[in-house]
């Protein structure tokens, strides 16, 4: 009798314990289907469609429109001066993360790693600006290279103000911005090597840059590797923080694709959302099919640990 009631009280616990588990799960379950699926979903057939008004109830709504705005789309891309431009500039910012921003990243990480002197200020400086809100970290930047540069080095214009420094300031800073995350991840990683392992290397005569890439490089290749795809997917929609420094009015030498999608739709009317929609879809088709094979890549000339 008594072992029936334990089972029945164990019995209750567990239904109540699962329907906690439901409740907890279910807002960001619905979220994620109103707010990412059902947008893209949305995003998809809009590129399909146009907006039309009805001259008689003054109401607009969009219909079947075909590949119509597939042909807008080329049409644009082949008159339109800015796209050469973001296109352009994307694929700098792309490989400037992945060569110089993944490359610091590694050795600051290693740095931090070891313990060396100063290791535990670097970690904070370096992982403050993804704490501050960009726009805080933005304005202090903006003041550091535009008043504080100029006064030390007897400049005439600051970083931002002088075309030819401007953009490579602008590199600098989304590289410096990147670090704190990938820092932090790659620290951690190499927290996980066994410290035997380490001490083995040194006792057989590895050298610091021997035991780097033999030893620690290969451990955590799986969680660089996952930056590395990062960086590819995001190779089209990186704004490089742009709308952060000069809102809708960036240069069109300075913009991204990224930056140039975001501030057209953020000035687009009903009637110019189908188009942009457009360059969502092929931006996808063009992006997927790039990341998926360069994740294959990495997987396969990557360090092994073996």
């Amino acid at each position: 009798m008594n072992k029936m009631k334990t089972d029945g009280f164990f019995q209750k616990k567990r239904q109540k314990q699962l329907i906690f588990s439901l409740i907890v799960v279910i807002i960001p379950i619905i979220q994620f289907c109103i707010f990412y699926i059902g947008v893209n979903f949305n995003s998809i057939l809009m590129a399909f469609q146009k907006y039309e008004i009805n001259e008689q109830t003054n109401l607009g709504k969009y219909q079947f429109n075909g590949l119509k705005n597939f042909r807008r789309m080329f049409f644009q891309l082949k008159y339109e001066n800015d796209l050469p431009w973001a296109l352009k500039n994307s694929i700098i910012a792309f490989l400037v993360n992945i060569g110089v921003g993944t490359t610091l990243a590694l050795i600051f990480s290693l740095y931090i790693f070891k313990g060396m002197v100063g290791s535990k200020t670097f970690r904070a400086i370096l992982f403050a600006p993804s704490i501050l809100s960009s726009i805080v970290t933005v304005t202090m930047y903006k003041n550091f290279v535009e008043t504080a540069i100029p006064e030390i080095f007897n400049l005439q214009y600051g970083l931002l103000g002088n075309p030819d420094t401007r953009f490579g300031a602008l590199l600098f800073f989304m590289i410096w911005v990147s670090f704190g995350t990938q820092i932090l991840i790659y620290s951690g990683a190499m927290n996980t090597i066994d410290p035997s392992v380490i001490e083995a290397a040194k006792l057989d005569g590895a050298s610091p840059l021997r035991e780097f890439l033999s030893i620690i490089l290969p451990l955590i290749y799986p969680t660089v590797t996952t930056f590395l795809v990062t960086n590819i997917a995001g190779l089209l929609t990186n704004q490089m923080n742009l709308f952060a420094f000069y809102a809708n009015g960036a240069d069109p030498e300075l913009r991204t694709m990224g930056y140039y999608l975001f501030r057209q739709t953020n000035t687009a009317s009903l009637a110019e959302y189908p188009l942009l929609a457009t360059y969502g879809v092929a931006l996808t088709l063009i992006a997927a099919p790039i990341t998926l094979l360069g994740k294959k890549v990495l997987e396969s000339v990557g360090p092994k640990t073996e």
